[in-house]
Formats: C-alpha cells, structure tokens, sequence
C-alpha cells in the first residue's frame, strides 16, 4: 500500500512537471504570432488593399461608366421628347403660316379678279377649291351662299373654269370646259385686227383636255391663236379667255376645221375661284 502511494505521488509531480515546458513553449509560440502580426499586418494590408483596389476601381468605374450610360438614356429620351415637342410647335407654326398665306392669296386673288372684271359689272363670289373628280371641279359655296345652276365661274386671271352643275347648302360642283359634256361657242382672235373673227366651237374630251371644233374651213387658224368666249355664247359672258390653239388638225374630208389646243385654267395651281352670280343668260 505504502509503495502504491508513493508511485502515484511520483507520477503527480512529474506530469506537473511536465506541463511547465508546454506551457512556456506555447506561451512562446503566442507572443510570436503576435508579433509577426504585428510587424507584418501593415504590408498585408498594403498588399491586400492593393491587390482589391483595382478591383474595386473597375467596379466603381464600371458604375460611373453605367450611371453615366442611364443618365445618357434618359437624357436622350428628354431630347427626344424635346424634338417631338419642337416638332409639334413647327407643325403648328407652318399650319398658321400656311393659313396666313391663304388667307392672303386669296386677297390678291380676289383685288386681282376685281381688276380684270370691274368694266364688266359682275358680282363674284370667291370660293375654295375643295377636290377634284374626272372633269368635276368642287367649291366650298353653295345654296346657302347663294349659288345655283348653271353660273359662271372664272378664275383670277379672268379665264373660264366652267359652270355650276350642281348644288348643294355648303358646296357645289363645276363641270369644267374639259367635260366631254361641255360644248362652248368661241371665237379665234388673230393676231392680226384687221382681220374679220372666226367662230368655232371648243369641245371638252375629257382628262382635262378639249379641242376646237366647227371652224369654217376657209377660215386661217394658226398656232398660239387665242381663244374666248364669244357673243353668240349665251351660258357665259363674252371675251373670257379659254385657252389657245397648239395644232390645226388637217382632214380633207370635213366641212369644218379642227384643232388641238391648250386649255389656260390648270387645275394643279387653283386655289380661289369666282362665281359670276349676276350674269344673266
């Protein structure tokens, strides 16, 4: 018993013993590791912050880079946006201009027809031009403006347009002088007055066309002869311009000469038109 308790005390003290170098050994391996930490957490954090930092600036410059791409978006979209504004406002000023400009063609439409008809004594009404059918001219005056069948209608430069052909309360229709149904009585002014006047019929073919017709065959017609209405016209009233013969149209075999010829009222350049509303047939 006595030897058992004196190996066990043995044993106590020499595992003390023992603990001591361990201990200190680990002790000295902490202050170490401290050490080295200390000393060296300064150059790793350098190397690390480094390393990071241009990471970190392709990042940023890659979010300036995409704050800079949506903040170009939507200043493009503002532009765009602006431009349609500015395009509106255009639109709009060019439709007052446009208008203004109406406005005043007819005005020197209307003092310009007021020129070449004040001998006559003709009340004119001024109508718009509204649209364009075959050889059916439409205006934008009818009944309620006083309109009715059958008048003349002229436009600035006093040539003949044609005549109403129907009406309604706000508009009416023309049937031109190219109508295949139009026959108007003309006469042939030469260039020479001396010369007695030659009477002819002009002929509407349709398509805006027409042709001169009837002229007595030992009649001289010529090339840009000019031609008017004529006395013998009852529809309309005498000495409107119509148009000008371009070809005589040569036929052995007809009583009567013919020619191709140049009607003066162009469709495509008609703003204003007059009727003539005191003319009396």
């Amino acid at each position: 018993m006595t030897v058992i308790m004196s190996s066990l005390k043995n044993f106590s003290v020499n595992n003390k013993s023992r603990k001591w170098p361990k201990f200190l050994i680990g002790a000295g391996l902490l202050v170490a590791i401290l050490f080295i930490l200390n000393v060296f957490v300064a150059p790793i954090r350098n190397s690390f912050l480094t390393m990071s930092g241009g990471i970190q600036k392709t990042f940023w410059s890659a979010g300036e880079s995409s704050s800079g791409f949506f903040g170009v978006i939507f200043k493009s979209g503002n532009l765009a946006q602006e431009n349609e504004n500015l395009k509106n406002q255009n639109q709009i000023l060019l439709s007052q201009v446009a208008a203004l400009q109406s406005i005043e063609q007819g005005n020197l439409a209307q003092s310009s027809v007021s020129a070449a008809c004040q001998n006559s004594g003709f009340t004119l009404l001024m109508a718009g031009v509204t649209g364009l059918d075959k050889d059916i001219l439409s205006i934008s005056k009818g009944s309620a403006d006083g309109i009715t069948e059958g008048m003349p209608v002229i436009n600035q430069q006093n040539v003949l347009v044609g005549k109403i052909l129907k009406v309604y309360k706000n508009y009416s229709e023309i049937m031109l002088a190219s109508s295949k149904n139009s026959v108007i009585n003309v006469k042939v002014l030469q260039s020479d007055a001396t010369l007695p006047e030659i009477d002819g019929v002009v002929k509407g073919d349709g398509g805006l066309n027409a042709h001169l017709d009837l002229v007595p065959i030992n009649s001289k017609i010529n090339p840009n002869d000019i031609l008017v209405t004529s006395s013998l016209e009852k529809s309309f009233p005498k000495d409107l311009l119509l148009g000008k013969i371009i070809q005589k149209k040569s036929n052995d075999q007809q009583p009567f000469q013919q020619a191709q010829i140049s009607l003066f009222f162009d469709v495509k350049t008609a703003d204003n038109l007059f009727v003539i509303t005191n003319y009396k047939r």
